[in-house]
This record gives C-alpha cells, sequence and structure tokens, in this order.
C-alpha cells in the first residue's frame, strides 16, 4: 500500500496508474473484476432474453446474440492482452474516444489492456459495452445494470426510511436554524453524503450492494474512519456564498448514495443556503451503479409513488417539485464519460469548465470521480490535494469519497503507514473515507 513519501511502492513516483503492475488494485481489476461484471451482463442478457423481446421486439431479441458474441470478444481481448481497437459504433464520443487512442501512440504510451493506464481501458470497457448495444436500433437506450441498481435501491429502503424520518425533523424551521445548528446539519449531511458512497455496484464486480441499518446512529463510529476532514472549510464557503448561490454535484452511484445527496440538496435549499443544485449525471450505463437520468427520475417516481411508507412518499413529492420549479436542475454532461481526467477539462471541454464556474461550490462524488481530480496518479500520499487537481479548479472543490482505488493525496504525514497498520486493505475496500476541499484563494 502507498506511503507517505513513496506513494504505491512498485509504481514510479508520479507515474500513472496501469494493470502492468502487479501489486496494485488495478491489475485484479482488470484481471477479474472488469471480466466478472462482462460475464455478469452476458448471463442477465441470455435469461432475460424472453423479457427483452416482450418489451422491446423480435428483433431487439435476436439482436441479443450478436451483442452476446460482442461481449465475449470484448472479454477476450482483455484476458488476453490485446491492443484496445478504435470504435467505429457512430456514437455521438466515437471521434473523442479515437483521438485519445491516437494520442496515447503519439506519446509512446502502453495501448494494449495491461499496459496502458488503468484509468482509460477500465473507462474504454463500459464505452466498449455501450458500443455492442448502439449497433442494435431498438436496444440502443437500454440500460443493461438497471435491474442491479433498481434492487440496491429496494434493498435499501428500510435505510432511506430512518434517515428520512430523521431529515424531515431537521427541516422543520430550517430557514430560523441558528448559524451553529445549520453548521451542524451541514457536516452530518455531508459525512452522510461521504458513507452513502460505500454502495458501489463496480467495487464488488455486480454483487449486491445495499444499505443497511441506521447511518445516522452509525456516523459516531465511522468518524476515526475519515482519514481527511475539510467540511468546516466546506461549511464555510457556503456560509460565505450568500442565498443566491449554485451548488453543483457531480453524482456517482444510484440506489442510497443518490438518496443520501437528495438528503443534503434539500437541507441546503430548504434553510436558504443555496438556491439552485444541478445535479450532473452520466450519459450512459456506467460503472455499473452510476446515475443516469432515468436512475435520477425513477428514484423520485418510486419514492413520490411509495404507498406504504408516508416518509419516503412526501419526500419523493417534496423533491418532484424541486425539479418541476427547476430549483433543482439535472444535468447530463458528455465529459463524465470521456477518458479524459478533469485536469484535461478545461482544453478538451471549455463550455462545461466554464458552467462549472457558475457554482460556488462544486461537490464531486465517490471513487471515480476523485480518480479524475487526482489524475490516477501515484502520488504520495502527503501531497496536498489541490497541488493534486494540477490545476482543474474552475471553482471550489469539495470530495467526498471512500477510497476503493488505491491512489489518494492530502494525508497527513505518517497517516497511511497508520491506517495500513489497522487495515492492510485500507486503500480499496471502501471503508475509509476523504472529505477535502480545494478552494479558489
Amino acid at each position: 500500500m502507498a506511503s507517505s513519501h513513496r506513494g504505491l511502492p512498485d509504481v514510479p513516483l508520479h507515474g500513472k496508474l496501469s494493470a502492468q503492475y502487479k501489486t496494485t488494485f488495478a491489475y485484479p481489476t482488470i484481471k477479474d473484476r472488469c471480466p466478472i461484471i462482462l460475464c455478469k451482463i452476458i448471463d442477465h442478457l441470455y435469461r432475460e432474453r424472453i423479457n427483452i423481446g416482450t418489451e422491446f421486439g423480435t428483433e431487439a431479441q435476436e439482436s441479443l446474440k450478436n451483442i452476446i458474441e460482442q461481449l465475449s470478444k470484448l472479454r477476450y481481448e482483455m484476458q488476453t492482452n490485446k491492443p484496445i481497437s478504435k470504435l467505429s459504433d457512430g456514437g455521438e464520443n466515437c471521434n473523442v474516444w479515437n483521438a485519445y487512442l491516437d494520442k496515447a501512440q503519439e506519446n509512446g504510451e502502453g495501448v494494449t489492456w495491461y499496459s496502458a493506464t488503468w484509468m482509460w481501458v477500465e473507462c474504454y470497457m463500459y464505452r466498449r459495452i455501450l458500443s455492442s448495444f448502439l449497433d442494435t436500433q431498438q436496444l440502443q437506450k437500454f440500460d443493461f445494470f438497471r435491474h442491479q441498481k433498481e434492487e440496491g435501491f429496494r434493498e435499501s429502503l428500510a435505510s432511506m426510511s430512518e434517515l428520512g424520518s430523521w431529515l424531515q425533523d431537521q427541516l422543520e424551521g430550517a430557514q430560523q436554524h441558528s448559524s451553529t445548528q445549520m453548521e451542524t446539519n451541514f457536516k452530518t449531511l455531508i459525512r452522510i453524503s461521504l458513507w452513502g458512497n460505500k454502495c458501489d455496484l463496480s467495487i464488488s464486480a455486480g454483487s449486491k450492494q445495499s444499505a443497511t441499518g441506521n447511518i445516522v446512529e452509525q456516523l459516531h463510529q465511522l468518524e476515526t474512519k475519515i482519514l481527511a476532514d475539510s467540511s468546516h472549510r466546506a461549511w464555510e464557503c457556503v456560509q460565505a456564498g450568500g442565498c443566491n448561490q449554485i451548488l453543483d454535484v457531480v453524482m456517482d452511484n444510484a440506489g442510497f448514495e443518490l438518496f443520501t445527496d437528495l438528503c443534503l440538496a434539500d437541507y441546503l435549499v430548504t434553510s436558504n443556503l443555496v438556491k439552485k443544485v444541478r445535479f450532473r449525471l452520466k450519459n450512459q450505463p456506467w460503472f455499473v451503479s452510476d446515475t443516469n437520468p432515468h436512475d435520477f427520475h425513477w428514484c423520485l417516481d418510486t419514492l413520490s409513488n411509495n404507498e406504504t411508507d408516508n416518509t419516503l412518499k412526501n419526500l419523493g413529492t417534496r423533491w418532484k417539485n424541486y425539479v418541476d420549479s427547476e430549483c433543482w436542475e439535472v444535468h447530463v454532461d458528455p465529459f463524465w464519460t470521456y477518458p479524459h481526467v478533469f485536469s484535461e477539462m478545461e482544453a478538451c471541454d471549455p463550455q462545461l469548465y466554464s458552467t462549472l464556474a457558475q457554482a460556488n461550490l462544486v461537490v464531486f462524488k465517490g471513487d471515480l470521480n476523485y480518480r479524475k481530480l487526482v489524475g490516477d496518479i501515484n502520488w504520495e500520499t502527503t501531497i496536498p490535494f489541490k497541488k493534486a487537481l494540477q490545476g482543474f479548479q474552475p471553482s471550489n472543490i469539495l470530495s467526498l469519497r471512500t477510497l476503493k482505488a488505491d491512489v489518494v493525496a492530502g494525508l497527513a504525514e505518517g497517516q497511511a503507514e497508520t491506517a495500513n497498520s489497522t487495515d492492510k486493505q485500507w486503500m480499496i475496500n471502501g471503508n475509509w473515507g476523504v472529505i477535502q476541499y480545494a478552494g479558489l484563494l
């Protein structure tokens, strides 16, 4: 595991993570986790072929054979370390991906599954999965992870209800809360949103991940697992931003994590701390459980139609009204499913960069967003978080992340070594978290 001054011992310092380094988490990801995810998609398509035919038509059912063949081919390419191939499906970001491959080749970088940078090839797998569906007219919008996300949502309903009841108590008279009470609730909701990130289907290779228990009651025992806590600086940023400020949330997982993010957004709006919240979602099925527009609206519809739990029903109705009134906005930005890390955004997508600059605070949720924030580089763990952003600073930034990859920045001297003595898997098991802030000033 990484150390305070050397990072990962078998990777060049400040080098990009890659599956060629067998002692890193990149290696089992490409060797085992990604092929398992592909196998689960193939198995699901085969088992559900009749239902898919009923919903999408006979041609869609017949096209499944070709899709399964393409996914099996992708798995073979991955397992035998074949070169990354260009996309030819005509998708809207096809040229972006192919140009990225060309640039990697021009720079003399590895372009096979095990020699290329981990960030790029893991993202590429999900884009290639989509490619196999884009070849079929009927299934171009088919979400091959939807069943897993919706199952995780349903299995988390009890925890959502308990959290929802707590939230409703905090919302009563929120505008009249003292600054101290608002700060306390803000920091509590930030932690709830942080630990909601534990529910991640990609880290478990698509196995079941759902929330259990009362997350508010669990916060005290989880406090020792927070490696970096800049929540007070984030609070100062929000408090100084004025009641007309915009807050952006670059989303991660659907299901329980999405619910926790909505709770945070509700309190910020209800207490008049924030005027508008913009949720930034993926435009395709991504890393198994990442939130796309269907997941977002399905969540609100499912909650508002819940006839057995008034707490969830009321919150769902309330949140749908926020969307209808445009107090909450849903944005689907293509960049989030590009191969680029965020330090490349200003050059690659200047319009998105300038749009993020409109917000007083941009909250980045989860592990993949964190990896893209810090470039998926083997940093010494003590490098300041802001420096690891490599110039990416469209606005004030807050990262809420449970660690599921062996890259981290902004820790105190000796903290990595202490965590490793307690938990050998601290960087990858999702049991440790960071709340890290980088301000414009």
